[in-house]
């Protein structure tokens, strides 16, 4: 596993099909048994909607694009670490439903009404289905520079 440091930046992916959220419980950490969405750290050589794209694609098997940045959430840990995560909303692309077994120990498709009711859902996630989700968000708008930044991978979403 790669050493994080004390500034941590995550994300999560909201597939919605057929009107349900795919959802999955953890097999480790803080959230372990709770309905929450798929997602984890962002790696060095991607961007963010790669990376939730990514996350989503390794822990269900579900194939999804970003479109819209749903929610962030940040702050500080106990231990003194900083955790940013930003919730993406994916578009359902296909793929096969397998879970991961080593990090994953459920895999649903669940209504945002069930969501928000189950006792096992996050309190992040159940804001996120009754107030959120049913919000537009931030969408990908494409940039041309004329000036060379640096960047090898560029996304602006507004």
């Amino acid at each position: 596993m790669a050493e994080r440091g004390d500034i941590w930046l995550a994300v999560a992916g909201m597939v919605v099909r057929d009107g349900k959220v795919l959802v999955v419980k953890k097999s480790y950490g803080a959230t372990k048994g709770l309905w929450t969405l798929p997602g984890g750290f962002v790696n060095a050589d991607e961007t963010l909607d790669m990376a939730a794209s990514r996350e989503v694609r390794e822990e269900t098997g579900i194939e999804a694009t970003a479109e819209a940045i749903l929610a962030v959430r940040s702050g500080v840990l106990r231990k003194g670490k900083h955790d940013t995560l930003l919730v993406f909303r994916l578009r359902y692309a296909g793929g096969t439903e397998t879970r991961c077994e080593r990090e994953i120990d459920t895999i649903d498709w669940l209504t945002p009404d069930e969501i928000a009711e189950h006792p096992d859902t996050t309190e992040f996630l159940a804001k996120i289905v009754r107030e959120v989700q049913a919000k537009d968000g931030l969408q990908e708008h494409p940039i041309e520079h004329t000036r060379d930044y640096g960047y090898s991978v560029y996304k602006m979403f507004m």
